[in-house]
C-alpha cells in the first residue's frame, strides 16, 4: 500500500497549509485488531473495516514517528453505536503510549477534527460491546513538527491569500462524499470557517481567504482515481483586493432568524403553525441545509422521529449520516408532530438544527418546504454562500 501524503507549503512572507491524504486504489488494505505503526504517515482501521467490527473486542494501536514529530490523527470515517456518553462501543484516543492524557472518546457518526500528541507517540483504543455495531472506524496519522499545531505568522494583517485552480479533476459524487478537497479560512479544519467543499471536473471560482491562513484537504477513497488538481496561491493587498474583487468568491448573508429551539415543550407546539420567512433567511441559521424524502415516521413521546432518504446535501453543519452504499440518509426529530406536517413519499426541503449526538431536530421556527425541482437552482446558490 502506498504511505499517506502530508505535505506543507510554507511561504515567506506568509502561510498556506495543505494536507494532501491518498489511497492506493489499486490495493485495499486488510485491518486488523491493533498493532504496533512505525513512520512519518499510515492507514488504520477497525478489524475488518468497512465490515462490521466484531462484538465484545478490545483493540489497541501504538503509533510512534521520529524524534521531534509529533502525531496529527484524522478520523477519514466512524461508525460506531451512537450514544451520548459513548459507554458501549467507543475508540479512545491518547497521548503517549502508558498513562498518557486521554485527547477525546468517540462514538456514533460525528468525526471529531485533528487530533495532535504533545510528543512522538499516540495511543488508539477501541472497545466494543456485546450488542449493536457498526463499520467502524478508518483514520490517517501524520508525523508533523510541533509548531504546525499552533500557526503563528508575522505577516502584515492586511494580506490575504487568492487561491486559483488550473486544473481539477476529482471523482465526481453529487455531495463530493469520497474524494474531494475542502478549503478552510485559517489553518486548521475547522467546520464553522469551512469555506466549500469541491469535486468534479470543473475547477472552483477563485477563492480568497478572511486573512492570512489557508488549509486546503485533499482527500480520497480506496475506489476511484482521477487526475487530481493543480492550483496556484498569490498573497494580495487586502485593500487592493476589494477595490478589484470580492474578499471571497462567494456573498454573504447574515442570519436573521431567531435561533430555534432543541427540545418539545407544551407551549412551543400549542403557537400557531405558520411558516415565516424564506430559504434565503434561513439558510444561514440553520445547522443543516438538505433535499430528501421522507420514507418513516414514528412517535416518540409528543414527538415525530422521521427518517429522511437524502436527495442533496446542501449544507452539512454536524448532522449524522448513515450511508449504505451511495445512498444517504439522517434522522430528525420533529418537536411538534403537526407542524410542521410532514408525510411519507413526499420530498422536502429541510432546514434544522442538530443535538450533540448530530441528530437533527426541527421545530415550528425552522424552514420546512415541500421540495419543487425549480428551486434547486436557488439552493445551489445558497450552497457557495459565506454566512
Amino acid at each position: 500500500m502506498n504511505p499517506v501524503c502530508c505535505n506543507i507549503i510554507h511561504s515567506s512572507c506568509n502561510l498556506l497549509y495543505c494536507l494532501l491524504i491518498y489511497y492506493n486504489s489499486k490495493s485495499k488494505p486488510v485491518f486488523t485488531c491493533g498493532g504496533n505503526f512505525t513512520g512519518d504517515t499510515g492507514l488504520i482501521g477497525s478489524q475488518g473495516y468497512p465490515g462490521v467490527y466484531p462484538p465484545n473486542n478490545k483493540c489497541v494501536w501504538r503509533i510512534t514517528v521520529p524524534q521531534g514529530r509529533v502525531v496529527s490523527l484524522l478520523f477519514r470515517a466512524l461508525d460506531l453505536e451512537s450514544d451520548s456518553l459513548c459507554r458501549y462501543d467507543f475508540v479512545d484516543v491518547y497521548d503517549g503510549h502508558i498513562n498518557g492524557q486521554r485527547l477525546g472518546r468517540f462514538c456514533g457518526t460525528a468525526k471529531p477534527g485533528a487530533l495532535v500528541t504533545n510528543g512522538n507517540k499516540m495511543q488508539v483504543v477501541m472497545v466494543s460491546d456485546a450488542n449493536t455495531a457498526g463499520s467502524g472506524f478508518l483514520a490517517v496519522y501524520s508525523a508533523i513538527h510541533p509548531n504546525e499545531r499552533d500557526h503563528v505568522t508575522i505577516s502584515p494583517p492586511s494580506q490575504i491569500i487568492e487561491l486559483k485552480f488550473e486544473k481539477f479533476d476529482v471523482e465526481r459524487d453529487s455531495y463530493c462524499r469520497y474524494d474531494h478537497v475542502a478549503v478552510f479560512n485559517g489553518g486548521e479544519m475547522n467546520e464553522s470557517r469551512k469555506i466549500g467543499k469541491f469535486c468534479g471536473d470543473s475547477p472552483p471560482m477563485p477563492i480568497y481567504s478572511d486573512g492570512n491562513h489557508l488549509f486546503i484537504v485533499f482527500l480520497s477513497d480506496l475506489s476511484l482515481s482521477a487526475d487530481g488538481f493543480i492550483g496556484h496561491y498569490r498573497f494580495k493587498s487586502r485593500s487592493l483586493s476589494t477595490a478589484s474583487a470580492p474578499l471571497t468568491s462567494m456573498s454573504t448573508i447574515p442570519p436573521t432568524t431567531p435561533p430555534a429551539a432543541l427540545t418539545y415543550s407544551e407551549g412551543l407546539c400549542k403557537q400557531k403553525c405558520k411558516r415565516t420567512g424564506t430559504i434565503e433567511s434561513h439558510y444561514c441559521s440553520s445547522n443543516f441545509v438538505i433535499t430528501a424524502t421522507l420514507i418513516s415516521a414514528a412517535m416518540r413521546d409528543h414527538s415525530v422521529l422521521a427518517t429522511f432518504s437524502i436527495l442533496h446535501l446542501y449544507k452539512e453543519g454536524s448532522l449524522a449520516i448513515q450511508q449504505a452504499g451511495k445512498t444517504m440518509s439522517t434522522k430528525v426529530r420533529v418537536l411538534c408532530k403537526k407542524c410542521p406536517l410532514v408525510r411519507r413519499g413526499l420530498n422536502y426541503i429541510v432546514m434544522g438544527q442538530t443535538d450533540e449526538q448530530g441528530q437533527g431536530i426541527v421545530s415550528p421556527h425552522n424552514f420546512v418546504m415541500a421540495f419543487k425541482t425549480k428551486k434547486q437552482r436557488d439552493l445551489g446558490v445558497l450552497k457557495n454562500i459565506r454566512c
